[in-house]
């Protein structure tokens, strides 16, 4: 009955991440520019024909974005370009322009846009009088619509579409390439269109407190799962408390049941820390101070777990999987190899997990990492050093000595 109790306890759980994260049905592939589009890095567009909208900005009086696809003779291409319905972009009215081989010869563009040998453009300017409106169900957004325009392309080539605005007024539009419905683009598009939704050189919104609680909540709940423990007792019938120094973690799995409970109790570790962190910041959207007790939860949660009495692990495998879901590779792997080497050189394992921890917060030092990132680091420190200070009394001991 146990066993069942704590395999409904995992299925609740999936359940609860499924419905969090389920996304909704999108008329085309949303997208955001997150850096600049200028006209030598545009933004590629893979298939014209597949609906993609890209939520873009003209930033400064020059600001020109540019968007790149390939297309081939007697194609139709289907721009559109709508203005959000933020505060002051009432008469915000870009200019649109499509550039490829084939097309008449203009010296409208701007000249940040030069000609390619043998390219013309359409200049699409926005329509006059009031623009018609539309209501978006799927965001709760309303939306001025301006030009719209499709075109059939005269020749197989590389064409661009520039827009930018000639009395140099900055905003938000939404740029709009092909008609046909398919699945895709920013899976984190939600959590993304309230920071979008604001005016032009306002600072961003940080996360709502209650998104932040929530997933601070479902953190710790995550990184409390003890799978090592239940690992080993399914794989293994063994409690791993009972194995080397009696922490409830991956190693003493491995100890009692080898890498059949091992392997596994490592990975779910490194999935609890991961999982919940990763699906924050690039789901929920939640970024800056908001990450701090969304990211520290799950080591929390592993080192102090309520299923076993607040006694927990020592959240090596769990902190792993915390800096993938913030910086995915890179803090995973420098904290990998300095524990190899630590472990390499050193018997004391204490001491190798901390010199890891530590030489990863030299990293985010020096590659100027943000203030919520290194506070992470440090909290994650102190939560390393607290489980492990019994073992740090011992010093370290030199493999060649």
């Amino acid at each position: 009955m146990k066993r069942w109790g704590k395999l409904w306890i995992l299925v609740t759980f999936l359940l609860v991440w499924a419905l969090l994260t389920a996304p909704p049905v999108w008329a085309h592939q949303p997208f955001f520019e997150e850096t600049d589009i200028p006209p030598d890095r545009p933004w590629r567009i893979a298939d014209p024909s597949v609906s993609t909208a890209v939520y873009a900005t003209l930033e400064s009086p020059t600001d020109v974005d540019v968007f790149a696809f390939d297309g081939r003779a007697g194609q139709e291409v289907y721009l559109f370009i709508v203005i959000p319905q933020i505060p002051g972009q009432e008469n915000f009215a870009p200019t649109m322009a499509l550039i490829g081989p084939g097309l008449a010869e203009s010296d409208a563009l701007p000249e940040a846009v030069p000609l390619s040998p043998g390219d013309g453009a359409v200049i699409v300017p926005p329509p006059e009088g009031p623009p018609s409106t539309f209501f978006e169900p799927f965001t709760r957004t309303s939306y001025w619509e301006r030009q719209e325009r499709t075109v059939i392309l005269p020749a197989d080539g590389l064409y661009r579409v520039a827009v930018w605005h000639p009395q140099g007024m900055v905003g938000r539009y939404v740029f709009t390439i092909g008609q046909g419905e398919r699945l895709g683009g920013d899976p984190a598009f939600v959590a993304k269109m309230r920071r979008y939704w604001t005016p032009v050189g306002s600072p961003p919104p940080g996360p709502p407190l209650g998104t932040v609680l929530l997933w601070t909540v479902l953190s710790f709940f995550s990184g409390s799962l003890p799978f090592s423990v239940w690992v080993g007792q399914l794989v293994a019938r063994a409690d791993v408390r009972r194995w080397g120094d009696g922490n409830p973690g991956a190693a003493n799995a491995w100890r009692a049941g080898g890498w059949r409970a091992g392997v596994p109790a490592l990975l779910l570790d490194y999935l609890k820390g991961a999982t919940p962190v990763a699906l924050a910041r690039f789901g929920a959207g939640i970024d800056g101070w908001g990450l701090l007790p969304v990211a520290l939860a799950p080591v929390l949660g592993h080192a102090f777990s309520p299923f076993l009495r607040f006694r927990g692990g020592k959240a090596i495998a769990t902190t792993f999987g915390v800096w993938s879901g913030l910086t995915l590779w890179a803090g995973p792997t420098v904290m990998g190899l300095a524990l190899t080497l630590a472990v390499a050189l050193n018997r004391t394992d204490a001491w190798s997990a901390v010199f890891g921890v530590a030489v990863l917060g030299g990293y985010l030092l020096l590659s100027g990492a943000s203030g919520p990132f290194l506070a992470v680091w440090a909290g994650n420190l102190a939560l390393v050093l607290w489980k492990h200070r019994r073992d740090l009394r011992t010093p370290p001991r030199l493999r060649f000595f």
